[in-house]
């Protein structure tokens, strides 16, 4: 999971920016049936630059998610879950990417439909804060692990993928190894290995980050000195925690893919932080980029 706000990586500021820190559940839900062709969404994005897709909430109320791959588990607004007549099922301990521990309670919900997906008698999660900055919920990938699918960002379009419209993308593009994170079988994160400068990284996959965030471990051995006047030094509180979070931001030589070096974002400005894993990879390197992930083959094509 990640989310620096609700249990893995995330932006500061103010709660909207918060709200983008969610995880997303969905255990029990049935497999995606394959489609015949594959079936586009065109989504718009948020002020953080996220993709955001049209969704209905059971058979008559539209809504609107957004689409986290860094997420872990989803989640609705505490109001859609009672419109939904949610029904409690426990709860899901994780942790954010600074390392606090977050609960989230879980709910069973009638029927979610995204795109050419629909889910029922789901378990999900809940988040008091999308209320608060009238959101909706967040989507991740847990779900989406038997149905490969494509985020086109220069496009603006979601592309659910058949077998024949993903080998077209594998030929397009550059394919590359994923490693999952799977925890109990409730919440799913995607990695893939990177090179930030000349030192290799497993970095998280996030679309839920407007940025990218290395570990303050990497300082030294990138020749970045916190107290030079290059390094911008940030402190904040965290929104559920209250526990201070200070990160260094500055500019690194390239960060690319480890197994395709060309696919590289050179000179990108990041920022280091005390987390738990190397880097959390967002949406700065994949947004003039098509993503396709292809979880089940444990794969992933870039062009």
């Amino acid at each position: 999971m990640k989310s620096e706000c609700i249990g893995f990586p995330r932006r500061p500021a103010n709660a909207a920016r918060s709200a983008c820190a969610v995880l997303a559940l969905l255990v029990g839900a049935p497999a995606f049936a394959a489609a015949a062709t594959a079936v586009a969404v065109p989504f718009t994005t948020n002020a953080d630059g996220m993709v955001v897709l049209p969704a209905m909430l059971g058979s008559d109320r539209p809504i609107h998610v957004l689409l986290d791959t860094g997420a872990g588990v989803d989640v609705l607004a505490p109001s859609l879950i009672a419109t939904a007549h949610g029904k409690p099922a426990g709860q899901f301990t994780g942790f954010r990417m600074f390392g606090d521990r977050l609960s989230l309670p879980l709910f069973v919900i009638p029927e979610l439909t995204v795109g050419p997906i629909r889910k029922t008698e789901l378990v999900i999660s809940s988040w008091d804060v999308l209320d608060q900055v009238h959101e909706d919920g967040i989507i991740a990938v847990r779900e989406l692990r038997s149905q490969p699918f494509t985020i086109d960002f220069p496009g603006k379009v979601v592309v659910f993928e058949t077998d024949r419209s993903l080998a077209e993308r594998r030929k397009q593009g550059k394919v590359v190894s994923l490693a999952l994170d799977d925890q109990r079988d409730v919440a799913l994160d995607l990695f893939a290995r990177f090179v930030i400068g000349d030192q290799p990284a497993l970095c998280s996959i996030d679309t839920g980050s407007p940025g990218t965030t290395i570990s303050t471990r990497f300082m030294a051995s990138l020749g970045v000195d916190p107290a030079s006047p290059e390094v911008r030094k940030q402190e904040r509180r965290a929104v559920e925690s209250g526990a201070t979070i200070t990160r260094y931001w500055t500019n690194v030589p390239q960060l690319s893919l480890a197994e395709a070096p060309q696919v590289a974002f050179v000179h990108p400005r990041v920022s280091f932080a005390d987390i738990i894993y190397d880097c959390v990879v967002g949406l700065d390197f994949w947004h003039d980029r098509v993503l396709t992930l292809d979880i089940a083959r444990k794969q992933m094509v870039v062009r």
